[in-house]
């Protein structure tokens, strides 16, 4: 792997700077290769919603369908969604790296975060081409139009 394809972290941010990089941000989509190797899921899709809140359970299909429908998601597997604790890296990239955190990593103190609701899972998609042949990980941010 070339070192400039490496993400190294630089600094966590502080809740303060959480709160003032998620304001206008609707929603992120973080895209990277999957660590298994079925073919027909290459990729690992982390969607996190700017929200703190809790979806109600008829409408959670509708919302990551849209995105399912949008991106041209397929095959999604092992999907987990919810409220869960996120934490924001800077590296070499243009915006903040989310890092959803897993059990005692969010429980350590060691990084600020935030509560967002999100979609975790593996599946496959038409684009995504860095993620399938390059092995990259990126993400995007999507701001509200009022922004």
């Amino acid at each position: 792997m070339d070192p400039k394809d490496v993400l190294f972290t630089r600094k966590w941010l502080t809740r303060k700077e959480i709160d003032t990089n998620l304001d206008g941000v609707e929603y992120i989509v973080m895209a990277g290769p999957t660590l298994d190797q079925d073919a027909s899921t290459p990729i690992h899709f982390t969607i996190y919603l700017n929200t703190q809140e809790n979806l109600p359970d008829e409408i959670i299909e509708q919302v990551f369908n849209k995105f399912a429908m949008e991106y041209k998601i397929t095959k999604v597997r092992d999907m987990v969604s919810g409220l869960y604790p996120v934490a924001f890296a800077l590296n070499d990239r243009d915006t903040a790296m989310p890092m959803f955190l897993m059990g005692d990593n969010a429980e350590s103190g060691e990084v600020e975060y935030t509560q967002m609701y999100l979609f975790d899972f593996e599946g496959n998609a038409e684009g995504f081409k860095e993620c399938k042949t390059e092995s990259k990980t990126g993400w995007t941010y999507s701001y509200d139009s009022d922004s």
